[in-house]
């Protein structure tokens, strides 16, 4: 059977951990090269068993029914779709939280975190950040991004932009020292560093700055399934144009807007922009 190609190595190399780890008491190391090399398999226990894992559903990579606990990669998708009842019930199911490898405790709480930010309890979530920060590997440099992009955003919710600003400085000073192909990999995490980046720069006062970080953010952002990423960044780029007074940029943006949440067919998205329609 074919998978999504370099789906396995690419979350394999997301969580810093070796072929030999991933396929201990699974298979063979040499399998997991070849399954990596080639993006086939043939036995469906065997991608079973690494999908869970490496905390991948498989049902993303390959046309098979999964009957295995949810995933933290669906959790993730949860949180991004807003999804957030759903994401901590599946946070809160033992089925899930009894069988994460130690590897992915960091991304785990990274979520959590997520979540409890949603709900403003700003200082659990930075307690399950901090967790985060001392259990990530060194080579988990994706999730580091991504800790310290959710540790601004949680300083900036309570107003503490100076200790916001360092942390998505040291977001992206490891975003600047990955190399132009991790840079490509990881441009989900990047996009979404810089819009939480933004977001400080615009109550903070500096409309022009988070405007640049919203452009950025926008080049780099992969536009095939990202809609709900598209929208915050769109209704963001909103924000910073009426500070700016400039309405030109904001009509733009409210379009754009309003074809991402159409194309996501979320009846929820397209809700919350149904007033932009008019502009039509």
């Amino acid at each position: 059977m074919k998978l999504v190609s370099g789906s396995l190595k690419r979350r394999r190399e997301q969580l810093g951990i070796s072929q030999a780890e991933v396929a201990e008491g699974i298979c063979h190391q040499s399998l997991l090269s070849r399954i990596e090399r080639t993006d086939e398999v043939s036995n469906m226990t065997v991608l079973q068993k690494l999908c869970e894992r490496l905390q991948l559903n498989a049902t993303d990579i390959a046309q098979i029914n999964e009957s295995a606990s949810t995933p933290l990669s669906v959790v993730r998708r949860m949180i991004e779709k807003n999804q957030i009842e759903e994401a901590e019930e599946a946070l809160l199911n033992p089925a899930l939280t009894t069988r994460i490898p130690i590897y992915a405790i960091p991304e785990f709480n990274v979520l959590r975190a997520r979540v409890a930010l949603y709900h403003g309890q700003a200082a659990e979530a930075m307690q399950l950040l901090q967790v985060a920060l001392g259990d990530v590997d060194k080579y988990q440099v994706e999730l580091t991004i991504e800790i310290f992009t959710e540790m601004g955003a949680t300083w900036t919710a309570q107003d503490k932009n100076e200790l916001a600003a360092e942390c998505f400085e040291r977001a992206c000073g490891l975003i600047r020292r990955s190399s132009v192909d991790t840079q490509v990999a990881m441009a989900s995490v990047i996009t979404h560093t810089y819009r939480h980046q933004a977001e400080m720069y615009l109550v903070s006062g500096f409309a022009d700055k988070a405007l640049e970080r919203v452009t950025e953010a926008l080049q780099l952002l992969p536009t095939t399934t990202n809609y709900h990423e598209m929208v915050a960044l769109q209704t963001l780029r909103m924000k910073c144009a009426d500070a700016l007074a400039l309405s030109n940029e904001k009509k733009e943006a409210q379009l754009l807007a309003y074809a991402a949440a159409e194309f996501s067919k979320d009846m929820t998205l397209k809700e919350d922009v149904r007033g932009y329609g008019v502009l039509l």
